[in-house]
């Protein structure tokens, strides 16, 4: 057996139509640069693709690209990745899988594998050592996932990548599997059915992989291993409960998706946790090899047959999201799924999104929430295209766009929402926006950060740009090295820094210094891991540039397919309507997340990538960058300076919204008037325009309540716009009453002008009550008559319940 020091560069290039093989070197630079796996995939991709090829056509490309890790042994390095163009969402897809095949491929001595072409009959590519054979596959033709690989005669060495009938039958949302490891998301295995490819086989333990140094691997990887046993989440939740174990905590978070994402979570739910399942089918591990964090499991259901664990993902799309709380059920079904060959997320999206469109008279269907019936059936039909699955084989989006129904449709770029609603972690709408493979959950995983920690406020704007544009570019690399995701909270989170940091300190410094916070990452383990199998120098600031690099040409790639500004959006349910059970009517506050976003990442007006942003991270412009070249030399900024006067005024808005709360609660008067507004209704006032304001609403209990900072994304009912900040000064020190603003058209109202008349009383009452009475004789109309120790006693009440918020 040859050793190979750090990676052989060695990459295959197959094209079926014409048979060919070939096989070639990548260069030192483009690993560099590109690391390896999803991001030198998506590079080798973009050489060779253009702009408008059909998904399942011919000319697209499928790249599958082992990391520098795999191989080596270092923790949780079985990954590998896989590239191409979805047919889901009509976009590039990067994906990461486990399983056997990787280690086999990568000891067969390559470190990649491309595919172009379609062959004429159905074909299993066979690699090994001394070359690729395209052999027959016809006979396999038909077989579920298992049986497939069972006949390809796999020995402890050897993996292999299979479709099922879904592959077959080109389901949009076709999966691949590698043992019992999927590549579920986007279409990959309907990718891999239009080229005719049933298998791809590795027969590996042809070569041995040897880091350039081993010493320091042996000190980095015995860190990495004690990291990872240390941190809580890695050595104890997923190691013990698999990733179901986010079940009860996004539950809690008001973020678990229920009938097609109507609520956020359930009383039930706890019957699907991984605790629960953990409690009632005894797991033992399945998980890939290396592996320290062991969050793969198997069980064994009462009728005797041993079934995967689902992850986080299955259990809620397939579970709480279609209304099911039955375990044996959702395992069953989980394992249907990787039967047949079907992404249980993007399965679990469309079967709700019918169950609701049956309910609404939208389509004819049997299925319904909470009733297992006919589920089953669905699928199989789904995955052989056969009656109606003929059509849901085509996802949420095309469905809807066919009949109907788009509101409910819970999808972004035609890829189904993963389990976490947005609604209840606003850096996840953000995240699901804008991530390049459309909705992924590990394009930036912030969600552990706002729900399961509790380290950022999921109610807020502030600072979550930073996050998702930080942990984008973070995942990017992880997956080009590649490396299991779950790694980042043992390797970050266990950092001294983080480690022993208050939980208060560390929310302060998150929120209000996020991008001190972010660059403060540490990312050192990756980076010496890298270091010690390639010998090639890498700081961790060019690893993370580097995941930038990667992010920026997949938008690129992206833009190339038409993807603007436009898309970059949530379904409507989650921009329009709010949770059943959140009271305060909470829904993504999309828009200045955005603006803030796209500053951050170096795209124009449109989202897309500006010529200054390719430049600095050395990408050639390859496609059209503009559609419109007016926008060509854009450059979208902010307003800056005034920092003291946004500052004061950020501070009355906040004081002023929750003192109309507190006013409702203690003045008869204000009470009249808050009771002659409606039960959910909405005003907004603020500075034009994206300035300092408030939101005030009215709720389901007839309570008024202080909502925040408006995002522009929520129903409002009324705005009242101060037109700048020099104008909202002379209002907010009391230099001018309200009606005179109006009168000289510098305050303007958008909404019905007698309810603006009773918020202008409101708010008119509010500056009564906050003001001594020589400024207040000012800012408002006509000063109120009535006691002054009742004044000073309400005066005392209301300041009490504005800051103490009693």
């Amino acid at each position: 057996m040859k050793s190979i020091v750090g990676t052989s560069n060695r990459i295959i290039e197959i094209n079926l139509s014409t048979a060919s093989i070939q096989a070639f070197q990548v260069g030192d630079d483009d690993r560099r640069q590109y690391l390896g796996g999803a991001g030198l995939g998506l590079k080798l991709l973009y050489e060779r693709m253009t702009p408008g090829v059909d998904p399942l056509g011919e000319e697209n490309w499928l790249a599958f690209m082992m990391g520098v890790l795999m191989g080596t042994g270092a923790p949780c390095s079985g990954r590998f990745a896989a590239v191409t163009k979805s047919p889901l969402t009509g976009i590039m897809l990067t994906a990461t899988c486990g399983g056997p095949f990787g280690m086999a491929y990568k000891t067969s001595g390559y470190d990649g594998l491309l595919v172009t072409g379609c062959a004429a009959t159905p074909v299993v590519v066979e690699i090994d050592g001394d070359g690729v054979n395209i052999e027959d596959g016809r006979h396999l033709w038909g077989l579920d996932t298992r049986e497939t690989q069972q006949q390809l005669n796999l020995n402890r060495n050897d993996g292999a990548l299979v479709i099922g009938p879904a592959g077959e039958n080109q389901v949009l949302f076709a999966s691949v599997a590698s043992g019992t490891r999927f590549i579920g998301r986007g279409g990959v295995g309907a990718v891999m059915g239009a080229k005719g490819i049933k298998a791809i086989v590795a027969r590996g333990r042809h070569c041995k992989i040897v880091p350039a140094d081993p010493k320091r691997f042996a000190d980095a990887k015995r860190r990495a291993t004690r990291d990872i046993n240390s941190n809580p989440i890695t050595a104890d939740d997923y190691r013990n409960f698999g990733t179901a174990s986010h079940v009860n905590g996004c539950n809690a978070g008001g973020i678990l998706p229920v009938c097609n994402f109507h609520d956020g979570s359930h009383s039930q739910a706890d019957q699907v946790s991984g605790e629960t399942l953990r409690e009632r089918y005894q797991p033992r591990p399945s998980t890939c090899k290396p592996c320290s964090i062991i969050c793969g499991h198997k069980g064994r259901l009462a009728d005797g047959r041993v079934c995967r664990i689902p992850e986080y993902e299955s259990v809620a799309l397939l579970g709480p999201n279609l209304g099911i709380f039955d375990p044996d059920f959702i395992l069953h079904i989980n394992d249907r799924c990787g039967l047949l060959g079907l992404d249980p997320i993007s399965a679990g999206g469309v079967l709700a999104w019918c169950m609701e469109a049956g309910e609404k008279g939208v389509v004819e269907t049997e299925l319904k929430f909470g009733v297992i019936d006919g589920i089953e059936q669905t699928l199989e039909d789904t995955a052989y295209r056969r009656g109606w699955g003929e059509q849901l084989a085509d996802g949420t989006r095309l469905l809807s766009q066919r009949y109907g129904g788009s509101a409910f449709a819970i999808q972004v770029k035609g890829m189904e929402l993963s389990g976490y609603d947005p609604r209840g972690a606003w850096g996840v709408g953000l995240a699901d926006a804008v991530a390049n493979p459309s909705a992924c959950h590990h394009s930036a995983a912030i969600f552990f950060l706002e729900v399961v920690l509790g380290w950022l406020n999921p109610y807020t704007t502030r600072a979550k740009a930073r996050f998702v544009y930080s942990f984008e570019n973070l995942y990017a690399a992880i997956h080009s090295l590649v490396t299991c995701p779950y790694t980042a909270y043992a390797y970050l989170f266990e950092s001294p820094l983080i480690k022993y940091m208050p939980t208060w300190l560390i929310r302060a410094w998150m929120q209000y210094v996020p991008r001190m916070a972010t660059r403060l990452m540490d990312v050192r383990l990756y980076v010496k891991l890298w270091r010690a199998i390639t010998g090639e120098r890498l700081t961790p600031r060019q690893f993370l540039k580097a995941g930038e690099r990667i992010q920026i040409l997949e938008r690129l790639m992206n833009t190339g397919a038409g993807i603007s500004r436009k898309d970059d959006t949530l379904p409507g349910r989650m921009l329009n309507e709010a949770r059943q059970n959140d009271e305060d009517g909470h829904t993504v506050p999309l828009r200045p997340m955005l603006d803030d976003y796209y500053l951050l990442r170096g795209y124009d007006l449109h989202g897309i990538p500006t010529r200054k942003t390719l430049a600095r991270l050395a990408i050639e412009p390859k496609w059209t960058l503009h559609s419109d070249p007016r926008t060509a030399d854009f450059r979208m900024i902010r307003p800056r300076g005034k920092l003291l006067k946004n500052g004061y005024l950020t501070v009355m808005f906040w004081f002023v919204g929750r003192a109309v709360e507190a006013l409702a609660r203690s003045d008869g008067e204000a009470r009249k008037i808050a009771e002659a507004i409606p039960n959910g209704f909405a005003f907004r006032l603020g500075v034009a325009p994206d300035g300092p304001c408030m939101l005030v609403g009215k709720d389901r209990r007839g309570k008024l309540r202080y909502l925040g900072r408006d995002t522009g994304e929520r129903c409002i009912d009324l705005k009242l716009t101060i037109k700048s900040i020099d104008a909202a000064m002379l209002l907010f020190t009391f230099q001018e009453a309200t009606v005179t603003a109006v009168a000289r058209n510098r305050l303007t109202v958008s909404g019905d002008t007698a309810m603006a008349c009773r918020v202008l009383r409101l708010l008119d009452r509010v500056e009564v009550y906050l003001l001594p009475k020589a400024l207040a004789q000012r800012a408002v109309r006509r000063y109120p008559d009535g006691s002054p120790w009742r004044k000073f006693g309400l005066r005392i009440l209301i300041y009490l319940r504005t800051v103490l918020g009693i």
